[in-house]
């Protein structure tokens, strides 16, 4: 499934980071559609996810404020820039109103996003690094993670968090107790210190998406990576984005 796909790449990077050298990160990932491997590329400028079983990539453009998805299946890019999304999680923020009858449905499936806790647990090693563990549990939404708190993200705390936002916008269009749980979630998460090296989220529509870091490595990563591809249609998210939370 695309959205649970989105969702669990978009949560294995909400913390809040420093500056620091270059990063890439291997993952193992299991779960219904998104089985594989995923590879990230993080620099100051560029963050890079790459899903080669799924032909999906995801950049991140911190310099521009935009972030594209890049479907190599269809040849299609989907380009959100970051006000856009902005201004979609503001119209959440200020209408969270459903039907009745449809208020109680979507909160006894997914819960009350205001009964929320982080758990600090134990320690483990991941891809040979030591990692502190964490439970998050929101409604009925919960995100494990095992984070190597000595891993620092090389991009500013306000760029990366504009970046979450956005991310938050998009997973939360829907509104309503699905929308108020995910945009709880990254905002705890991002008080966690460290990058992390193992995430399982469970609890939307049983999704049950697993993240495991095989590798990771630290050093220059080339700019060329980070061009879009030639002659993919571009398409405007944003711009659909605002329309769909324009209508909850």
């Amino acid at each position: 499934m695309r959205l649970c796909l989105s969702i669990a790449c978009a949560a294995t990077l909400a913390f809040s980071t420093l500056a620091a050298t270059d990063l890439t990160l291997t993952f193992a990932r299991k779960g219904a559609g998104t089985a594989g491997t995923e590879i990230q590329y993080h620099t100051a400028k560029f963050h890079l996810n790459r899903q080669p079983e799924q032909k999906l990539d995801s950049l991140v453009d911190y310099e521009k404020g935009i972030s594209y998805t890049i479907n190599h299946k269809k040849k299609t890019i989907e380009m959100l820039k970051m006000e856009d999304a902005l201004a979609a999680l503001a119209s959440l923020n200020q209408s969270q109103s459903q039907p009745e009858g449809l208020g109680l449905l979507m909160g006894s499936m997914f819960g009350d996003p205001n009964k929320y806790k982080v758990e600090k647990l134990g320690q483990e090693t991941v891809a040979g690094r030591p990692c502190q563990n964490y439970l998050i549990t929101v409604g009925k939404l919960t995100m494990a993670l095992s984070a190597d708190p000595t891993l620092k993200m090389p991009v500013s705390d306000a760029a990366y968090t504009r970046m979450m936002q956005a991310q938050a916008a998009s997973f939360a269009k829907g509104g309503g107790p699905v929308g108020a749980s995910f945009k709880r979630l990254y905002e705890e998460m991002a008080k966690i210190k460290g990058v992390p090296l193992k995430t399982e989220m469970k609890g939307f529509m049983g999704m049950n998406v697993s993240s495991v870091a095989t590798k990771v490595e630290q050093g220059p990563i080339p700019a060329d990576l980070f061009v879009l591809p030639v002659g993919y249609k571009m398409e405007d998210a944003g711009k659909k984005l605002r329309e769909d939370m324009k209508g909850k």
